[in-house]
C-alpha cells in the first residue's frame, strides 16, 4: 500500500488550514474510510494550544500529532542561526521521522503547513521543502478579497513552482457571505489569464456564517477532486 499525502498551505498564519483539513478528514469517514486508515500532521507550529481538530481526531479515533518536534518557540531562530541548534538537515530528517511514523499502514495522511509557503526557510525546513520531501500535491488556501488575494496567490505559487511543486490547486476561504458572488466572479476570472493551468476548487465562505450541511457540501466539492485527481 503506498500512502497518499496531501499539503495543505496557506497565505499566512489564519487563512483556514486547519478548518478545512478538519473538513477533509469528516468527509472523507463519510466517503467510507475507516478512522484507521487516515491521519492527520502538522509538522510545523507556532502555536501549542489545542486545536478543533485535534479534538475531533481524538474524537474519531484518527492518528494525529498537532505538536511535533519542530515548534518556532521565541528565539528559535536566533539559536539556529547562531549554530546552537540542529541543522537544516537534521530537523528536516526528524520532521520526515515523524511523518512516516504516523503514515504506517495508512491509506491518506493530510499533512498542515504552518503560516505560508515559505515559512521555515530561515531555518531551512520550509512547508515547500516538506512537501517536496513527500512528493506531496499541495492545495493553496487563499485569503478572501480580490486584489490583495491575487497578488498573494500569484506570488506564492511562484515560490512553490520554483522550488519544484508541481501539482497545486486553489481554494478561498473565510469569505463573507456577501461578497461571495462578486469575489468568485473577479478573482476566477483573473486567474484563468494569470493562472490558466491552476484549478480553482472552490470558496468558501467563513466557516462562522455557515450550517453544518453548507461545511459538508465545500469538503464534499473538495473530495470529490481529490479522488479524481490525486487519490485515483
Amino acid at each position: 500500500m503506498t500512502t497518499k499525502y496531501l499539503y495543505i498551505m496557506g497565505s499566512a498564519s489564519g487563512a483556514g488550514k486547519t478548518t478545512l483539513c478538519e473538513g477533509l478528514l469528516a468527509q472523507l469517514l463519510l466517503d467510507g474510510y475507516q478512522p484507521e486508515q487516515l491521519a492527520y500532521i502538522k509538522p510545523m507550529t507556532q502555536c501549542t494550544d489545542k486545536q478543533a481538530v485535534t479534538i475531533f481526531c481524538e474524537s474519531k479515533h484518527i492518528a494525529h500529532r498537532s505538536i511535533t518536534s519542530l515548534v518556532f518557540k521565541k528565539g528559535f531562530s536566533k539559536n539556529f542561526i547562531d549554530g546552537l541548534s540542529k541543522n537544516s538537515s537534521l530537523l528536516l530528517e526528524d520532521i520526515l521521522a515523524e511523518i512516516t511514523q504516523i503514515s504506517t499502514g495508512k491509506d491518506i495522511v493530510i499533512v498542515d503547513g504552518v503560516g505560508g509557503p515559505s515559512t521555515g526557510s530561515v531555518i531551512g525546513v520550509s512547508n515547500v521543502d516538506i512537501a517536496l520531501s513527500l512528493n506531496a500535491p499541495v492545495l493553496f488556501v487563499g485569503k478572501p478579497g480580490i486584489g490583495a488575494a491575487i497578488d498573494d496567490t500569484v506570488l506564492a505559487l511562484s515560490f512553490m513552482q520554483q522550488q519544484g511543486i508541481k501539482n497545486i490547486a486553489l481554494v478561498y476561504n473565510k469569505i463573507p457571505a456577501a461578497k461571495l458572488i462578486s469575489i468568485k466572479y473577479y478573482v476566477s476570472k483573473r486567474l484563468a489569464e494569470l493562472l490558466p493551468n491552476i484549478p480553482v476548487l472552490d470558496f468558501i465562505i467563513d466557516y462562522r456564517q455557515l450550517d453544518s450541511e453548507a461545511k459538508l457540501q465545500s469538503a464534499r466539492m473538495l473530495s470529490q477532486w481529490l479522488h479524481s485527481h490525486i487519490f485515483r
